[in-house]
């Protein structure tokens, strides 16, 4: 029994001796070829690259440009892309999982679906590179993980708010986009990655709920012309009024100036009836007072006439009284009787009547008396003398 064991044992530790041989040698050939083509990798501007220690489990991150070296089988590397990348949701992504393309249907807020093409931009933040590989797992795996899975719900709920008739309006089409821009970005920033742009290349809906949209397109845009047009009317109307009211404040400051200028004409004209009138006034007064004192002047000198007159009647009266008068009156009763004519007609009827004669004159002596107090003149004096009195027979 011993010879038989003792064999068996020389063989197993020959064979033993030769595998570890063989294992060195494949060691040393994989070290040497490894050594040869692995251990160095090159990293590009805008690349980052992640060195894992499969020994000791420690990470280094390298943010640079050029060779990295690394000891393959102890050390594993992994490159990262910071460049800006898109993120395609669109119709034209067709592949064997998704034959009709990956675009983003959504449901509006009125019910109806709408499909977007969406293109994501979106950038890796390099110093987060160890932290997405020990989080996310290498590869592009990140990209499903969080680029794709954030940005298509939040994507999903921001413009599923719009109307789907306000879709044609590029304004609230770019509010929605920001507002999922910013949701995305709260989101991810923490974990790395910056949403840069969000941009809706073309959108779609059904053929009914086209038509639809383009009647009610059509219908507000005969709303906006209306609204055009009023507006343009609105403009006409306040420019006549405008213009109108200018034309009304010019003809009402030409009438004010008419009637100021009426006014200083009317002032002018009564000011120059003024300075007439007191021109005239005291011309008037001046005169009156000439007058006055010429008709003053000449009643004093009729008066000194009429005094001189009644001195002389006076004289004359005192003259006429006594014998004096008397002779005067038979000087004068003479004077008229010396061309008098006397004519006379007897008639005689006998037992009935007498001789008469008309007589003119009566005698001096049967004249009445003469009151020679008052001024009267001496003609009338005379008249009433000879007026003729009772005749007397002869």
């Amino acid at each position: 029994m011993d010879k038989d064991f003792k064999p068996k044992i020389k063989k197993f530790r020959l064979y033993r001796k030769i595998f570890a041989l063989v294992i060195a040698v494949a060691l040393i050939a994989s070290g040497v070829y490894g050594g040869r083509e692995l251990s160095w990798k090159e990293i590009a501007p805008d690349e980052v690259a992640v060195i894992v220690n499969n020994l000791t489990g420690s990470i280094k991150q390298i943010n640079r440009a050029g060779a990295v070296l690394y000891y393959p089988f102890i050390q594993d590397i992994y490159i990262l892309d910071k460049r800006e990348q898109i993120l395609k949701m669109t119709a034209a992504e067709i592949t064997e999982k998704q034959p009709q393309g990956n675009p983003l249907v959504i449901k509006t807020v009125d019910g109806g679906e709408v499909v977007l093409d969406i293109q994501i931009q979106y950038i890796l933040n390099p110093e987060y590179a160890t932290h997405i590989i020990q989080n996310t797992g290498v590869g592009d795996v990140y990209k499903q993980k969080w680029v794709n899975d954030y940005a298509r719900t939040i994507c999903y709920y921001c413009y599923g708010e719009l109307h789907i008739d306000e879709f044609p309006s590029a304004s609230k089409r770019d509010a929605k986009a920001q507002k999922a821009r910013n949701e995305i970005n709260e989101f991810l920033e923490p974990h790395g990655f910056l949403i840069t742009t969000i941009n809706l290349t073309d959108y779609r809906y059904y053929r009914e709920y086209a038509e639809k949209i383009q009647e009610r397109r059509l219908a507000d845009k005969e709303v906006e012309e209306q609204k055009t047009r009023a507006k343009a009317a609105m403009e006409n109307q306040r420019k006549v009024i405008v213009e109108e009211t200018k034309k009304k404040e010019v003809k009402v400051a030409r009438f004010k100036g008419d009637c100021d200028k009426r006014i200083m004409d009317a002032r002018g004209t009564a000011e120059a009836k003024i300075q007439e009138a007191e021109a005239y006034l005291i011309k008037a007064k001046y005169e009156a007072d000439a007058e006055y004192e010429r008709l003053a002047q000449k009643a004093e000198g009729v008066l000194a006439t009429v005094k001189a007159e009644a001195k002389g009647l006076a004289a004359l009266r005192d003259a006429f009284e006594g014998n004096g008068s008397r002779n005067l009156v038979r000087l004068e009763y003479a004077k008229r009787l010396k061309n008098a004519i006397i004519r006379g007609i007897p008639i005689v009827r006998s037992g009935i009547e007498t001789p008469q004669s008309i007589q003119r004159f009566k005698y001096i002596e049967d004249a009445p008396k003469i009151d020679y107090s008052r001024p009267e003149p001496p003609d009338v004096a005379l008249d009433s003398i000879m007026q003729p009195g009772p005749q007397k027979s002869d």
